[in-house]
């Protein structure tokens, strides 16, 4: 297999195969292509990959060169536009691995949902790592297995670095898509992963109020959520982690049960009930594959129990409604 890549910015999980003993299979050259928006960054992040590649200012001029049954496209671009380019991609025949939002507009994902109908589709998968970390499979082992009782309410937070500066683009909300699609959408799809469980409606909030020189970008949300057994949950997300900090993240999860808890901090999942005290049990986890292997396993089509087409569109139909439900400060029924 080759790996074909759109834009500089994300993850880009499926570069991890390169660094594996055999490459993963992936054939060199690799191809890399502008997102249309910032090509500099673009250049930067392949001759980051240290690894031949050959570089395309247009993105369709990749596609047009690379062949769908023998080649995955990872999109990493500047996230409004990463819809258009999963659509262009998935247009000319490639099974998709990106980054969020795979959609951020109703029209990108009406798009999209269209071209995953289509008898030839192959698979658009996201990036939502947490699903590949033990620390959250062992929550959701632990919830499968009953081990809290019947889930009653669930929390998610994800805390990050603002860092000396972020992109120009960061001000424009058509290209930076929202707090709660770039960096909220982690949380919001952890606790449907853990929980088995689906949203019913929303209402949220957010603003900025510490990075007034970033505009209409958030540097906090919240979505307050129902669930499909008539739950609670809370998902929240900021930009206001102390630069003193001893990580760039603070990632968190806590399941509450009629029967325990489970909660995810510092890397860790321990679970208490009201027949246990607290134990350790992410190692249960311990031997699961790696993320960027799971990503390509899923886009081939050989193992989709934690990334697949369906939980992508799910999810990307949940951040559209929750981010209207946070921007309109109003319930919104999903």
């Amino acid at each position: 297999m080759r790996i074909a890549f759109i834009g500089g910015y994300g993850h880009h999980y499926l570069k991890g195969l390169l660094k594996d003993p055999d490459r993963g299979g992936v054939e060199l050259p690799v191809s890399v292509a502008s997102d249309g928006v910032d090509p500099a960054r673009c250049k930067q992040f392949a001759q980051g990959l240290n690894v031949e590649f050959k570089f395309f200012d247009d993105p369709r001029a990749m596609l047009d060169a690379a062949k769908p049954d023998s080649t995955i496209v990872s999109v990493g671009s500047v996230y409004g536009v990463a819809g258009d380019r999963i659509a262009e991609a998935m247009e000319h025949g490639f099974a998709v691995v990106s980054d969020k939002p795979i959609a951020s507009t109703p029209q990108q994902l009406e798009r999209i949902e269209k071209l995953t109908k289509q008898s030839n589709a192959k698979p658009i998968i996201t990036e939502f790592d947490f699903r590949g970390r033990p620390q959250f499979q062992a929550a959701r082992d632990a919830v499968k297995r009953g081990e809290v009782g019947t889930v009653v309410l669930a929390s998610a937070q994800k805390s990050y670095r603002f860092g000396g500066a972020r992109p120009e683009w960061y001000k424009d909300r058509t290209l930076y898509t929202g707090t709660l699609m770039w960096v909220l959408s982690h949380g919001i799809d952890v606790i449907r992963f853990a929980t088995g469980l689906e949203y019913t409606r929303a209402v949220g909030h957010g603003g900025n109020l510490a990075k007034p020189d970033y505009g209409s970008m958030e540097d906090h949300v919240a979505v307050l959520f129902e669930l499909s057994n008539r739950g609670t949950a809370l998902a929240h997300a900021d930009f206001l982690r102390p630069a003193k900090a001893s990580t760039h993240g603070d990632d968190r999860l806590r399941v509450i049960g009629s029967n325990g808890v489970v909660e995810v901090r510092d890397g860790r999942c321990k679970l208490i009930t009201s027949d246990q005290e607290e134990t350790d049990i992410t190692d249960r986890f311990a031997k699961s594959k790696p993320v960027h292997q799971a990503l390509y396993d899923a886009a081939l089509g050989r193992d989709q129990s934690l990334y697949s087409t369906a939980e992508s569109l799910a999810t990307a139909r949940v951040l559209l409604a929750a981010r209207k439900a946070a921007d309109d400060v109003t319930w919104v029924s999903l």
